[in-house]
């Protein structure tokens, strides 16, 4: 049928004139500035108000869930652990005793530290046990000897 419309060529559909609605007045029909500046200084029959809210308002939650990628462990640990090239080459010349180990370096620091807390504390003990020993000596009384 489509071909057929096509074929024969362009068709025009004109409509015919509608009659007049039922509720409308005849005298009405024709639509003059008067009649529509009349209808327009008339005031609206609903005021609306807009300071309540007349229905209630949706809320919408909208969430993404996606899994989290992860590293598998070895490349992980090779991603954290993987030395800079600064690094490589101390290790390569520590390997080589031609530079210096930055690990057993500190390593030495923190020994020397230690020593040095445990020499100031037992420093620290004996001086309050001479002060605790010279208290007793004076609140003893005097000895009689004969």
């Amino acid at each position: 049928m489509f071909w057929l419309a096509l074929i024969v060529g362009p068709t025009t559909l004109d409509a015919a004139p509608q009659p007049p609605a039922k509720d409308t007045p005849a005298q009405e029909l024709p639509v003059s500035l008067d009649r529509i500046s009349k209808q327009l200084s008339k005031p609206a029959p609903i005021q609306l108000k807009a300071d309540t809210q007349m229905w209630p308002v949706a809320t919408f939650r909208v969430s993404v869930e996606q899994r989290v990628y992860v590293l598998p462990f070895k490349d992980w640990l090779d991603k954290e652990f993987k030395l800079t090239d600064l690094q490589r080459q101390s290790a390569d010349w520590a390997a080589r005793c031609c530079g210096i180990s930055l690990g057993s370096l500190f390593q030495k620091l923190e020994d020397a530290q230690r020593r040095r807390e445990v020499r100031n504390i037992r420093e620290q003990i004996a001086r309050e046990l001479d002060e605790l020993e010279a208290a007793r000596n004076s609140a003893r009384p005097p000895s009689r000897e004969q």
